[in-house]
């Protein structure tokens, strides 16, 4: 008893030293996420001509990115400021991600898309780029590699526990009300009929297939060469190239030498990229998100909504690329 009683009032301690915190940067106003130059020189300024660098970290999901993880949300965001501004002449993708889920995923394509028309875009896949994070590569004008790169798996999954058995064999039943036949198609608590089976793989396999014509599209490949490599097959960066589905072995180093090339500057174009201090570093750690935009109403609700006690599961049945 005394035990839980002190790690409640340990989660109690930590939730108000983390509000404190939180509300330390909305007093000083504190503007995060600035855009510094990554090769020397001052802050980025309009009257600058560069190249900005867009990380993509860890799980790929909606809503707000963190420190090990990409939000859809946050790099739309940075992705149609960029759009904006005619002095920004290219984009540095580096992605280190084994995938996400699939919404997010083809939102950021899209953009990137988009953005081809007017920027150029290069590609640095680090240790993994794999389903989701090889999504996103696809939609760049080119694409490095490092020889050890884990890339490919362009396929799509679903899941759902199943804990039916281990409630029978304790003699614990569930009981579920709903309204429409199919509202509890995922339920862990049942084995799933031969129809619901058919309607999860049509899904499947509409997600899939756009997959592969997004890839093919961003890649200017036909869909029938991307098939062959597809089925969530995994390459080494070395494999990817020999199978074309990167254009060349390197890091950071070649693909901003080939950014400035495509972006036809002289030199090494000036790369620009996100920089946090401690102070916020240790505040996003805890799960609260201030990217020095909106009002100071959003920001409040923001740390009010934050998860800093609890880490909620995950919706059961997501689409994951």
């Amino acid at each position: 008893m005394e035990r839980n009683q002190f790690l409640l009032f340990l989660s109690f301690l930590f939730s108000i030293i983390a509000t404190i915190l939180g509300i330390a940067i909305l007093v000083s106003g504190s503007s995060l996420a600035r855009f510094s130059s990554g090769t020397g020189g001052s802050l980025f300024q309009a009257s600058e001509i560069g190249a900005v660098v867009i990380p993509i970290v860890g799980e790929i999901h909606s809503g707000e990115s963190t420190f090990d993880s990409t939000g859809a949300d946050t790099v739309l965001r940075q992705l149609r400021e960029l759009d904006e501004d005619t002095n920004v002449k290219g984009i540095l993708i580096e992605i280190n991600s084994p995938g996400g889920t699939v919404a997010a995923s083809q939102e950021i394509f899209n953009e990137l898309l988009h953005l081809r028309k007017s920027k150029k875009i290069v590609v640095s896949m680090k240790d993994v780029a794999a389903s989701g994070g090889y999504y996103i590569a696809a939609a760049s004008d080119y694409i490095f590699a490092e020889n050890g790169t884990i890339t490919g798996s362009i396929g799509v999954i679903s899941f759902a526990p199943n804990v039916k058995g281990l409630l029978d064999r304790y003699g614990v039943g569930v009981r579920t009300y709903k309204a429409g036949k199919y509202k509890d198609m995922y339920s862990p608590f049942r084995d799933s009929t031969n129809e619901e089976d058919d309607m999860i793989g049509k899904q499947l396999q509409d997600t899939y297939r756009k997959f592969v014509e997004d890839v093919a599209k961003g890649r200017n490949k036909t869909v029938k060469s991307i098939e062959e490599l597809a089925e969530g097959k995994i390459y080494s960066g070395e494999d990817a190239f020999r199978n074309k589905l990167v254009d060349d072995i390197g890091g950071r180093r070649e693909a901003h030498k080939k950014l400035s090339e495509l972006c036809q500057y002289e030199g090494l174009i000036p790369l620009f990229e996100q920089e946090y201090s401690p102070f916020e570093r240790m505040i996003r750690s805890l799960g609260v998100k201030f990217l020095g935009e909106g009002s100071q109403t959003a920001k409040i609700r923001s740390l009010l909504q934050a998860q800093v006690l609890v880490i909620l599961p995950t919706a059961l049945g997501k689409l994951m690329l």
